[in-house]
């Protein structure tokens, strides 16, 4: 994987912030529509996940053709990582069409704008990445905190034994008990369920004050915490919550998801009990509050009976007396699961591909003078040609045509349904150092698709080391008489062998990816007497068939 560009990590943060600001607006109004959704759990703890999901998808690479902001342009420095280490097909926005070798292939992507990188922008993202560590850090460190209290509490506390619980009031409705390891601690906290990989149910001594029935209410809600397993989700949200520490709304939504977690234990264990059990209910809640003097901050690692305070016990209160707050209807889920998927979309096309700005000439890969240009897929090149190969390179094939200016042959295509995604001739280049010349033409083409010989011939060349180098995947070359050679890059497959006689139309091989390339397309190139030539001055209309990015780029060259 690629390290991240701290440019991209800014815009992500920003993303995530956006997002979550609008989830939350979402879910608050929604509450006002559906009361309900006050006890769904798993409402705010996908809306977190939503909001997270969001930064990650800010985070991968992009089609420019599915961003309606404009592509930027990194510097070497700021780019964020190798070029082979991105090369996923149909996902990677244009990042090379600027620097790298050409224009597309699947997609039509060249006509997206490329805008250079601002120094402040460079500078801010650098200083909220190293905000954000220390914030980490920070957030790991106030977890690592709590944690400690809570193993301190947890100190104070003896085993009760299955013998002992038997014989408690607060457990004769589930007695024989076959639930989490008890504990009772002399510390005035509120009954809770603490650990992750192995819950235990911690209770106060003071609870053996509450009648009876009080008793075995508490343990009930404590109990269905347990089955319902919300100390893996307040564990789950709590992660969360740490890794988008700057994310006010994922806190928000954190909180939420904990009052659910009471809201829907209070329903389920209420549920069928008459009005005076309600109200023993209710009692035990403002007598919990009472007693409890110094709650431990343990919201990192429990499910407690009763609440932050006199307000949330109060809203609690309220609640049991209502019935509840309610059942989140088939419309409400509708409604919330499409404001989801928008707002994920959303992340996608508000966010700006990137483009890797070439270095130097001589820093990178390139073609030299014979050798032939790494062709590009969806939006991307394969690699910079040197300065000193590229001015060769266009000193030889602005020679080329006078050289061969008599007739050529009349070839067919050489995929069934051809469309070209870069022409031959020169490159439009922002840097004047990183001009370059393609000695080819590059067709659209997913991963298998049938290869055909567009003339009669004989194959000289079935290779994976063409020209000594690896970065041209999987090659044939035929030799068609007078001097012409056709050669075909990045196959995925080989059909024939040196030596095969080959007629017009005869499938030689399959479309692929192999080499330094970022997506499956064929890159096709024509020599005659040793020297390129264009292949569409063979192969008729293939204007008609072009990508328009493709015959834009071609026009902004010629014109420079």
């Amino acid at each position: 994987m690629p390290s991240i560009s701290p440019v991209l990590f800014l815009l992500a943060s920003a993303t995530c912030l956006v997002a979550g600001a609008l989830a939350w607006a979402l879910l608050k109004l929604a509450e006002r529509l559906w009361p309900g959704i006050a006890a769904q759990r798993a409402v705010w703890l996908l809306a977190q996940l939503a909001v997270a999901v969001t930064f990650v998808l800010a985070l991968l690479p992009r089609s420019a053709e599915i961003s309606v902001v404009p592509a930027i342009e990194l510097s070497p420095a700021e780019r964020s990582g190798p070029l082979q280490a991105s090369a996923v097909p149909g996902v990677l926005g244009p990042i090379g069409r600027d620097a790298l070798d050409s224009a597309a292939g699947d997609s039509e992507l060249d006509g997206a704008p490329v805008n250079a990188m601002p120094r402040w922008l460079s500078l801010l993202s650098l200083a909220w990445l190293a905000v954000y560590g220390a914030g980490l850090l920070y957030a790991a460190g106030s977890w690592a905190r709590a944690q400690r209290a809570l193993r301190a509490l947890l100190r104070t506390a003896d085993r009760v034994s299955s013998a002992a619980l038997n014989t408690r009031q607060g457990f004769a409705e589930v007695s024989p008990y076959r639930g989490p390891p008890v504990l009772e601690t002399p510390v005035p906290v509120s009954p809770m369920l603490v650990g992750l990989r192995t819950p235990r149910l911690l209770l106060p001594s003071h609870l053996s004050q509450f009648d009876a029935q009080q008793q075995q209410l508490i343990v009930a809600h404590e109990l269905t915490h347990w089955r319902r397993r919300d100390h893996v989700w307040l564990h789950a949200s709590l992660l969360l919550q740490t890794l988008f520490w700057f994310n006010p709304a994922v806190r928000l939504m954190r909180a939420k998801m904990n009052w659910a977690q009471e809201l829907a234990c209070d329903q389920q264990v209420l549920a069928g009990r008459p009005v005076q059990q309600r109200q023993s209910y209710a009692a035990a809640l403002v007598a919990q509050l009472k007693l409890q003097e110094a709650m431990v901050s343990s919201g990192y690692s429990a499910s407690a009976f009763g609440g932050a305070g006199l307000a949330a016990v109060s809203e609690r209160i309220r609640l049991i007396r209502d019935g509840g707050a309610g059942v989140l209807g088939a419309a409400g889920k509708t409604l919330l699961g499409g404001a989801t998927v928008a707002l994920l979309a959303a992340s996608v096309l508000l966010q700006p591909a990137f483009a890797w700005r070439a270095a130097d000439a001589g820093g990178q890969a390139g073609d030299g003078g014979g050798s032939i240009t790494v062709p590009p897929d969806v939006g991307v090149g394969a690699a910079v040609a040197d300065a000193a190969g590229v001015a060769g390179a266009a000193r030889a094939e602005t020679a080329a045509p006078a050289a061969t200016a008599d007739a050529l042959p009349s070839w067919r295509s050489p995929l069934d349904v051809a469309r070209v995604s870069s022409f031959y001739g020169p490159r439009s280049k922002p840097l004047a150092s990183s001009n370059a010349f393609h000695r080819g033409i590059d067709f659209a083409a997913h991963r298998g698709t049938p290869v055909l010989a567009p003339a009669a011939g004989k194959v000289v060349e079935s290779t994976a080391l063409y020209d000594g180098q690896a970065k041209y995947g999987q090659v044939l070359v035929i030799d068609h008489g007078n001097g012409l050679r056709s050669m075909y890059a990045h196959l995925d497959r080989r059909s024939v062998r040196v030596g095969d006689a080959v007629a017009a139309g005869q499938q030689i091989g399959l479309s692929g990816a192999t080499g330094r390339v970022t997506g499956p397309h064929l890159h096709l190139e024509v020599q005659r007497d040793g020297a390129h030539v264009d292949p569409a001055r063979l192969i008729a209309n293939l204007d008609a068939s072009a990508f328009p990015s493709a015959l834009r780029a071609r026009s902004a060259a010629l014109a420079n």
